[in-house]
């Protein structure tokens, strides 16, 4: 069964193209002017839509997971520069400069905070751990001043 189309007055396309052809073409709202419209196959944003600049914690993320070579002895290791810092946070702490230690619970919350997304309160000092900490530094300035008098700072 075939069925008929209904002529609903509007006229055909082959009616239409007669009428267009007849009257010129007006330029207005929703009808721009034919030598400035898009091409086909051409785009309305050539240049594309401008990238987001990365956060701070994602260019710090990205830092942190970038491969460096670090001697060891004879020995070369391939680590991520997070190892890399922990590694020499430790070393310095152990050859008597242990300031970069203090940045160390910092990083472990940064750690922490991107894992979950949140702080994360298990990471507290506890009061006895403060009290360690605080004698530590206290017998460390002791050393410090008696000893070479050399300033000790993030090397």
């Amino acid at each position: 069964m075939t069925m008929a189309r209904k002529n609903n007055g509007g006229g055909h396309r082959d009616d239409q193209s007669n009428d267009a052809q007849e009257q010129p073409y007006r330029v207005g709202r929703g009808h721009p002017p034919k030598e400035t419209r898009w091409k086909p196959g051409q785009s309305g944003n050539p240049t594309g839509r401008r990238k987001k600049r990365p956060s701070f914690s994602e260019v710090t993320e990205q830092v942190l997971n970038e491969t460096v070579e670090m001697r060891m002895g004879d020995r070369l290791l391939r680590m991520s520069n997070r190892q890399a810092l922990v590694r020499s946070a430790i070393r310095q702490a152990l050859a008597g400069k242990p300031r970069l230690l203090t940045v160390l619970p910092a990083i472990m919350r940064y750690e922490r905070e991107s894992l979950q997304g949140q702080a994360d309160a298990d990471l507290t000092l506890t009061a006895e751990d403060e009290a360690h900490l605080a004698d530590f530094f206290v017998r460390q300035r002791a050393t410090d001043n008696s000893g070479s008098g050399e300033e000790n700072g993030i090397a």
